[in-house]
């Protein structure tokens, strides 16, 4: 199976299914932001890479658990917890050939290679640290 390192480019949804315009999609993932040599080798297998602020960046999904191990290794479903943005993972996929999106990658297990820390936005620094003078 194919693996891959990148960042998280949002929170990841390893512990809840994904929710778009309200619904539940039924679907866990993550969206990752890719180098320009991962995003040229994912469309040279056929999968469809997009682009966010100008880095290509690609979601993989899936209908089940997805299995995440750390560095002590598995890490129990009960104490899984979203990864915030930027951090550091490899992930395990497959593709599967859809009619009419390509190759479409399904994430299989996810090692957290390193855990970026959560950040404010700059609102929530305005707000936590006040606003200068």
């Amino acid at each position: 199976m194919p693996i891959i390192e990148a960042r998280t480019i949002f929170n990841t949804n390893l512990t809840k299914h994904e929710v778009y315009q309200g619904q539940s999609t039924g679907k866990f993932g993550l969206q990752l932001s890719l180098s320009e040599e991962q995003a040229k080798k994912l469309t040279e297998d056929g999968v469809v890479v997009k682009s966010y602020e100008g880095n290509p960046l690609r979601k993989f999904s899936s209908r089940y658990v997805i299995d995440v191990f750390d560095e002590l290794g598995a890490v129990k479903p009960e104490d899984v917890k979203e990864l915030p943005p930027t951090s550091l993972v490899r992930l395990e996929y497959v593709t599967k050939n859809h009619p009419t999106a390509g190759e479409v990658p399904y994430a299989k297990r996810l090692l957290i290679l390193e855990l970026a820390e959560e950040q404010a936005n700059e609102s929530d620094k305005e707000f936590f640290e006040g606003t200068p003078a």
